[in-house]
């Protein structure tokens, strides 16, 4: 007996009033359960309660020949065969193909029905006498599974509210199976999402906390590369026009590495260089069904990629520094919504860390010079006190100069008069004399002492004006 799908689901009428009273119940309780275990589990009880049958089991599809019992409710004293692997070569794939187009088969004595020996022969093993069996299907139409009824104590003719029966809890069951699914998935999305936020927050916060441009790359294509768990990123570092370097590098070992690499891309045009500028993000799963140029796509297939993700990192008030790359290469890869949106915080916080980073050594260069400013007003000032210490003794080195040519003028006088007369005047004089030489010895006695004074004070001086032209220079210069 074969009863198409074309049943109606609505106003199920039998002579029994539980059936007609139990779909509210039962729906009411799918609703409450929480685990895919627990729904099927209620499915197969609520039916086995409901149909008085022996047996009532959920197969699920693990192949298009192999099935496993996932959920069971069996009289006492017939086999239990929750949890069995059945390899059933004649389920073949033609039955497949009609269970997934709704196919719905009651069988009234399984030795009647021209089933196939083996197929016989199974059910046989179980005591099955009887069965009827509806199809659980996705909402693809895809087949998750069977939901299957045993008489096993004796044959059974099924009526047609008892399979309408089977067959709305096999589609309420599924409905309720697969918003549970869904709730997982969402689930999981959130708590993949909002681990991965706090990676790239953590990222976020290393990479703000270092100190140089070339730690915040090193740092930016290690984490990129961990949280996409692909092959190889870079940052290629912009120069004139076409040029470029690769400037930082994380990639697995497999992989030759590229870092130090000066490329010449002529495919890199103006136009490209705005569009990122501008922040295009371009995620590329196939390099080779991307419609590139094919020096592009031969540039690529160089270094091994297969799959790229380019993201633009930009610094300095809007100013292209170059390109976050993220290379798959040893298969294609569709590069998932969050992975891009990761992708993209990583290039942006990049760039405001190198921002970051030049800002400190403008400071640095900053703090450093006024320090040596400092260092040369504090010299220029040790110089200037300096020349007010030699100012006095050049005073007093003149005013000696000054006495000793009016000595020596004085004495000049005298030998004039001696020479000039011969009277007894002349030992007078000649006493005075002696009195001026020997005045003359003691000034020239402090005048070399205030001489040595000047000297000494002049060679520290032009020691110290020396040292600080040469910090203004060097000062200059940097």
């Amino acid at each position: 007996m074969n009863i198409e799908s074309s049943l109606s689901l609505s106003g199920i009428s039998s002579n029994g009033n539980q059936i007609n009273s139990l779909p509210t119940e039962f729906f009411s309780k799918l609703c409450k359960i929480n685990t895919e275990e627990d729904l099927l589990q209620a499915s197969v009880g609520i039916v086995y309660q409901s149909l008085k049958c022996d047996r009532v089991v959920v197969y699920s599809m693990q192949s298009e020949s192999l099935c496993k019992i996932v959920a069971e409710a069996v009289t006492p004293g017939f086999a239990q065969i929750l949890g069995t692997t059945i390899k059933d070569p004649c389920f073949e794939a033609r039955y497949i193909d009609k269970y997934q187009k709704g196919r719905v088969r009651a069988i009234t004595n399984i030795y009647d029905a021209g089933m196939t020996p083996c197929y016989v022969e199974n059910l046989e093993k179980i005591d099955v006498k009887s069965n009827l069996v509806v199809p659980l299907t996705r909402h693809d139409n895809s087949l998750y599974g069977l939901l299957v009824m045993h008489q096993c104590s004796g044959t059974r003719k099924w009526e047609q509210p008892e399979v309408e029966f089977a067959l709305r809890v096999a589609e309420w069951t599924m409905e309720r199976v697969f918003q549970q699914l869904a709730y997982l998935e969402l689930e999981n999305q959130v708590k993949n999402s909002q681990a991965a936020q706090q990676i790239v927050k953590n990222i976020v916060t290393q990479m703000h906390g270092v100190e140089t441009s070339q730690e915040v790359l090193n740092l930016a294509v290690v984490k990129a590369k961990e949280l996409l768990n692909c092959d190889r990123v870079i940052v290629y570092g912009l120069q004139a026009d076409s040029m470029g370097e690769i400037v930082a590098e994380a990639t697995i070992p497999a992989l030759a590495s590229i870092l130090g690499s000066v490329i010449k891309d002529p495919c890199f045009e103006y136009r490209y260089h705005d569009q990122y500028q501008q922040g295009r993000v371009r995620a590329i799963p196939n390099i080779y069904e991307a419609g590139m140029t094919l020096c592009y796509t031969e540039n690529l297939a160089k270094i091994g990629v297969r799959a790229n993700l380019v993201a633009p990192i930009i610094w300095d008030n809007g100013k292209l520094y170059g390109l976050l790359v993220a290379h798959h290469c040893f298969s294609f890869k569709d590069w998932q919504k969050s992975e891009i949106e990761y992708f993209k915080q990583i290039a942006f916080h990049t760039g405001l860390s190198l921002s970051k980073a030049k800002l400190k050594d403008q400071l640095q260069s900053i703090k450093t010079g006024t320090t040596e400013l400092n260092n040369i007003k504090k010299t220029i000032s040790i110089a200037k006190s300096k020349i007010q210490q030699v100012q006095k003794p050049i005073q007093n080195t003149s005013q000696i100069i000054v006495e000793i040519n009016n000595l020596n003028k004085l004495l000049e006088r005298e030998l004039n008069l001696i020479n000039q007369t011969s009277s007894l005047q002349t030992r007078k004089d000649t006493k005075l004399i002696q009195i001026i030489i020997k005045k003359l010895t003691g000034i020239t006695s402090k005048l070399q002492q205030s001489l040595y004074i000047v000297s000494n004070d002049q060679y520290e001086l032009d020691t110290i004006l020396d040292e600080a032209v040469t910090q203004l220079f060097d000062n200059t210069d940097s």
